[in-house]
């Protein structure tokens, strides 16, 4: 695939992968929350072949559609998103060197992502939560999940948008 079809091609990837990650999320809730964000690893994977200006104006669209379409108000995933990947492209160089540094990187980023996440709710009074829940009933499924979506799309990927 050509960069040209894939800069027409992703925006739609990330939407249905949007989607995805929510319905997934809504049926694995039970005691704990796991919240699956294939969408955030395949951008990832995204930023080795696309530009940064562009990841970083999907990823803005993306989160502001989010934001809609969830929380009914703009300001959280608009602000997240494009943070993440903007750091993503901050390490770029060294993300990408092998399979284990891109994992690695991908926990971090995932931790990253989910603690702001957390944090500009509680900012914005949005939720009140205990730090011990957070870590123990929300990041720490939430990595574990990410972990096995990104393994098991790791080959799919690759081929898609790595040359």
């Amino acid at each position: 695939m050509t960069q040209k079809h894939l800069k027409y091609f992703s925006p739609i990837l990330f939407f249905i992968l949007m989607l995805f990650d929510a319905q997934l999320t809504q049926r694995l809730l039970s005691s704990s929350v796991w919240r699956a964000h294939l969408m955030l690893i395949i951008m990832i994977f995204a930023t080795r072949y696309l530009p940064k200006g562009y990841m970083l104006v999907v990823s803005l669209c993306i989160g502001i559609v989010f934001d809609l379409y969830y929380l009914g108000l703009i300001g959280i995933y608009a602000v997240i998103l494009p943070l993440i990947i903007w750091l993503v492209y901050l390490v770029h160089p060294f993300l990408f060197e092998n399979i284990f540094n891109l994992f690695f990187g991908m926990i971090i980023f995932i931790t990253a992502f989910e603690s702001l996440n957390v944090s500009l709710q509680l900012i914005f009074n949005l939720i009140t939560v205990n730090p011990l829940y957070f870590v123990t009933k929300v990041l720490g499924p939430t990595l574990l999940l990410n972990m096995g979506l990104f393994c098991l799309s790791i080959y799919p990927a690759k081929k898609i948008f790595w040359k």
